[in-house]
């Protein structure tokens, strides 16, 4: 008898010792940086690749109680993006630029998972809502410019061309938290309507942030 609870001590602090690393509680700002691509449905054009730049804010709080190490997390973010090129052509330089803009909303599902006294790992799958705030093209021949708003019909010609404001698509990812003071992530996100009718947007998330 004594043996069998000493085991059941055992296991309970076992299992006591493993909730307390498990992080499903916090709040935390946070920047990404955000590889991405818009890839157009149109034979013969490739991808254009996108620098983007991302600052938001996350807060995690468990639905499951103690036992259970589920997490919901909800949040917003503000993310920049840009791609340029250039040529010369006949002496005279020519280039193209593309600025965006927008808001984020993510939710995430996720379970905490403990590797030591002071890591946890916290996998996630969830959407994202996008609201697409600033989208214009730039083209510069020598010293002239010319501006297109994207979200602009009479600017792109047709509503074939002219990019949505509103988007939305899955992500899925994990954080590395430290110390329960500090993470660093990696996900990934595609859109499941298209920014354009041939165009769908999508980017990789690697960011470091920090909990409160």
């Amino acid at each position: 008898m004594k043996v069998k609870n000493l085991l059941a001590a055992a296991v309970l602090c076992l299992f006591s010792g493993t909730a307390s690393a498990q992080v499903t509680d916090y709040n935390g700002v946070y920047f990404q940086y955000n590889p991405s691509w818009l890839t157009y449905n149109v034979s013969g054009v490739s991808s254009d690749y996108i620098h983007g730049f991302t600052l938001g804010y996350t807060k995690s709080f468990g639905i499951a109680g103690d036992n259970v190490p589920l997490f919901l997390e909800v949040g917003g973010n503000l993310q920049y993006g840009f791609h340029r090129e250039s040529e010369t052509i006949a002496s005279v330089k020519v280039s193209e630029t593309l600025n965006l803009f927008s808001l984020n909303i993510p939710v995430n599902f996720g379970y905490s998972i403990r590797l030591g006294d002071n890591l946890a790992l916290n996998p996630y799958v969830g959407i994202k809502m996008r609201l697409n705030l600033v989208g214009t093209v730039v083209d510069k021949i020598g010293d002239q410019s010319t501006t297109f708003n994207l979200y602009s019909k009479d600017d792109m010609g047709s509503s074939d061309n002219t990019w949505n404001r509103f988007q939305i698509g899955w992500q899925a990812g994990v954080k590395m938290i430290i110390s329960e003071a500090f993470f660093v992530e990696a996900g990934y996100y595609m859109d499941f309507n298209r920014i354009a009718s041939n165009t769908r947007f999508s980017s990789v998330n690697l960011g470091f942030g920090y909990c409160f």
